[in-house]
């Protein structure tokens, strides 16, 4: 240090200093705003994608509250049924259909406990069918462990009860 106190400061020319930064790749202005740009894009990416999650872990979940496999005495599945009690609606699809009797359908009927047969429409002869249950439906189903499949006329039984021969009984329950 003793020998720089007789030294006369010199100031370096202006070309000098940003020589030194782009030898040594420090950080410019124009670098400086490019890296605030990508951090305010990328919070707002983050911001967005926090919002969505959170919408749509809000949003009901819609799981089967009751299914029911319908099969054959072969065990060849021939309906699936799902009841989605948060929804009330039926989903019913189907796979493997036995011949139909021209001129009939295959109704659905709960099976609640202790009261008559109710109901729950006629089944598809091809691909799903979804409805919505009626509270009378609900509360049917809510009391069954059960439900039936009948040969009926066209378009379901004409007095509300099955009136033709009930060919599938299947255990209605949980999905595991």
């Amino acid at each position: 240090m003793h020998l720089a106190k007789g030294l006369t400061p010199v100031q370096p020319p202006r070309h000098v200093w940003p020589a030194i930064q782009r030898r040594l790749n420090l950080t410019t202005r124009q670098s400086a705003r490019r890296i605030r740009s990508f951090a305010l894009a990328a919070s707002v990416v983050l911001v967005v994608g926090l919002a969505a999650l959170l919408y749509w872990r809000s949003l009901p979940v819609d799981r089967a509250t009751a299914v029911a496999t319908i099969s054959a005495k072969s065990g060849d599945h021939i309906w699936e049924l799902q009841v989605f009690g948060n929804t009330d609606r039926l989903v019913a699809r189907a796979a493997k259909l036995p011949a139909r009797v021209p001129g009939s359908d295959y109704e659905l009927w709960a099976l609640p406990k202790g009261a008559a047969p109710v109901s729950l429409g006629i089944l598809p002869a091809a691909g799903a069918s979804s409805r919505t249950l009626t509270l009378m439906q609900k509360q049917a189903l809510a009391l069954s462990s059960q439900v039936a499949v009948s040969i009926e006329p066209l378009g379901g039984s004409p007095t509300g009860q099955p009136t033709g021969t009930i060919v599938y009984v299947a255990p209605l329950h949980a999905p595991s």
